[in-house]
């Protein structure tokens, strides 16, 4: 194995992709067991002229492949880069649910087949999807129970008392033409636009909307971590009962993460008790995961602060971008909108960064990357070099200007 293969299959072992440690079966061999299915990871090493890395994931229940991908190992950012693809996906399977769909008549003869025809097709395409079916009347009682509900044409006109009955179901009737012919496909069709369309984030605007009106008796330490113009702040505020009751902020010169702890151990030492505390809530800046940091200027690459902390101090800690964090705090204190953009570009550093709610959701984007100008900032045509415009406060504010625009262009175009 080459020097980059033996760099990259290290980095891979310090990793917890869905919180599962990677096991090496021998030096060219990796694996991850998920919940429901496993990743591999293999190294092929052809001499002095190239090394292949090959990444797959099969499902346990299927014992099928379903994400493949080989590469060249000649980049290492290129390869964590798609190592974080493949735990995506891993991540993505192992919240991976079954769809239960329920087919109704007056009797369950007719819609039995039709549904095993339909479970067919979703077969076809590889969907997780289970139809079962049953007569109307245990139809009405036991809706609840599926996320659709497909009712044939001669109990179409249930669908309004369903509805009342089970306002969280997808019901929709069934063509005349597409039960009569028992076209399957179209049927199958038919539900993916119903779920696709119907609000399937309504769990999430829910939560975030409760949260702005949230009163209890948890007690709560939120610390952040944001760039100044030269230099870092390390800020905290302890909550009780919804009310901050004290506070407090240091200067750092660079970024460290240490400082977190040695931060904890301080607040110790001032009679802030970790024991005491329901959880730690951490705003930082870069690119978040599931508890992982990754802030390339600082050669920060998938730190699990989340688990090094949780482990340590016994408690939830919870890990956010600082605008995402931000962006949630100014939606959830206030009731006149549901979509809003926080941004923040710290004078003289090479990027900003903004946090989005849009109806009443946090938006994540791929691979958590949304509110990342750093990846279009540069596209800007400025009256000064982008360099130049990072230290100077008119530079500053044209640069605020365009970003400002290019989100509101997708959230509220009507306002640019």
């Amino acid at each position: 194995m080459q020097e980059i293969g033996k760099t990259f299959r290290g980095w891979i072992l310090s990793q917890r992709p869905v919180d599962h440690t990677p096991t090496a079966l021998d030096d060219n061999h990796i694996i991850i067991e998920a919940k429901g299915a496993r990743a591999e990871v293999t190294f092929y090493d052809f001499g002095e002229e190239s090394e292949i890395v090959e990444f797959l994931i099969i499902r346990a229940h299927e014992n099928e492949p379903f994400f493949f991908l080989h590469f060249a190992l000649d980049d290492m950012s290129r390869a964590q880069e798609l190592f974080g693809q493949l735990a995506e996906a891993l991540a993505e399977e192992e919240a991976r649910t079954t769809t239960h769909v329920l087919l109704c008549c007056t009797s369950a003869l007719t819609t039995s087949l039709f549904a095993a025809k339909m479970a067919e097709a979703a077969r076809t395409l590889s969907l997780d999807y289970e139809f079962s079916a049953l007569p109307v009347e245990r139809a009405m009682a036991e809706a609840d129970d599926y996320a659709v509900v497909l009712l044939a044409p001669q109990v179409a006109n249930l669908r309004t008392q369903m509805k009342k009955l089970h306002p969280n179901v997808v019901v929709f009737e069934i063509p005349a033409k597409v039960f009569g012919s028992y076209d399957a496909g179209t049927a199958l069709r038919l539900v993916l636009h119903a779920l696709r369309d119907a609000p399937d984030n309504a769990k999430s605007i829910a939560t975030l909307r409760a949260v702005r009106d949230l009163s209890d008796d948890r007690r709560v330490l939120i610390i952040t971590l944001f760039y100044m113009r030269d230099h870092f702040r390390l800020g905290y505020r302890l909550y009780e009962s919804g009310v901050g009751i004290t506070q407090g902020a240091v200067r750092k010169p660079e970024l460290d993460f240490r400082d977190i702890d040695d931060l904890i151990d301080t607040l110790v030492l001032h009679d802030i008790e970790v024991s005491k505390l329901d959880a730690i809530g951490i705003a930082v800046p870069g690119v978040t995961y599931r508890g992982t940091v990754t802030l390339s200027n600082a050669s920060v690459e998938s730190y699990d602060l989340g688990l090094h902390l949780t482990r340590r101090l016994g408690i939830p800690v919870y890990v956010d971008n600082n605008c995402n964090a931000a962006a949630v705090g100014c939606y959830v204190s206030q009731n006149e909108v549901e979509n809003l953009v926080f941004y923040r570009h710290a004078f003289g550093h090479e990027a900003g960064g903004f946090g989005t709610v849009i109806d009443g959701t946090l938006l994540k984007g791929r691979f958590n990357l949304a509110g990342e100008p750093k990846y279009f900032e540069h596209s800007f045509d400025l009256a000064m070099s982008y360099g130049d415009a990072l230290w100077s406060a008119d530079g500053m504010h044209e640069l605020a200007l365009n970003v400002v625009s290019a989100c509101m262009a997708l959230i509220a175009p009507d306002a640019v």
